[in-house]
């Protein structure tokens, strides 16, 4: 066919004209670069594979003796997509809960849209005029492996990311009463917390001299001797990544009789 239509970098079909009568060779005028015309024996033929973006309206022309013919035809080269982060911040971690910031994806050549995968709950990319932003808010925990990938005409493009949602912490209270009554120097029950989410430690405020607390892989242990006396309002607050949390408990130490 002397109109054809390819995607940049790909062959097109040889187009072959017939010379005869007077004409003993011909030229081409308007192809693209890449694109050839070779004369042989009676024969033109345009073949190559473009490496130029547009719509190519060439021009065969005879040579020869007398009246010279020409015949016309057009070669319309596509582009392959464009894909470009314009945002700079395609790894991004955040706590749940908590906005992202936008990621911003500029989309051009043969681009006419986007796609895009692996993104936790809450966040979505939405295409718009040939941007591509993904937003929102992520509902789920985890490291999220993303691909934005172009769609429309030719070669298509695809760029990566990482969102990483990481969880408030917690704390439970697995074992021991949280609220005891002790004579003094007699040692309370061992009082456990478990840690888990964002939290990787804990601290612990108000407790009696002689008690305290200790963290060990994701346990907050209170044990002791109390040597003061008095009500103790204790609070266990963790540590770590995101929002913490807080639990209380009460130690009351009783005196010994006086006589």
């Amino acid at each position: 066919s002397n109109i054809q239509t390819r995607c940049i970098n790909n062959a097109i079909t040889n187009i072959v004209y017939t010379v005869g009568g007077g004409g003993t060779g011909a030229t081409v005028t308007g192809l693209p670069t890449g694109i050839t015309g070779v004369y042989n024996a009676g024969v033109f033929t345009i073949s190559g594979t473009p490496t130029a973006i547009g719509t190519f309206n060439y021009t065969v022309t005879t040579t020869g003796t007398c009246i010279q013919k020409s015949l016309t035809g057009t070669i319309i080269v596509n582009p392959d997509a464009t894909l470009s982060l314009s945002s700079a911040n395609n790894n991004q971690s955040k706590c749940q809960g908590n906005a992202i910031t936008d990621i911003v994806y500029t989309i051009g050549g043969g681009g006419t849209g986007a796609t895009v995968t692996g993104l936790p709950i809450g966040i979505t990319g939405i295409y718009n005029a040939g941007v591509f932003t993904i937003s929102g808010t992520p509902a789920a925990i985890g490291t999220f492996n993303y691909t934005v990938t172009t769609t429309g005409t030719c070669m298509q493009k695809s760029l990566t990311g990482t969102i990483t949602v990481n969880p408030d912490a917690s704390i439970t209270l697995t074992s021991g009463s949280n609220t005891q009554t002790r004579c003094i120097n007699n040692a309370i029950t061992n009082i456990v917390y478990t840690i888990g989410g964002g939290g990787t430690g804990a601290t612990v405020t108000g407790l009696p001299i002689g008690i305290t607390g200790v963290y060990n892989a994701g346990v907050f242990t209170i044990s002791g001797t109390p040597v003061a006396i008095g009500t103790f309002n204790y609070t266990v607050t963790t540590t770590g990544t995101c929002i913490q949390k807080s639990l209380t408990g009460t130690i009351i130490v009783n005196p010994d009789a006086t006589l």
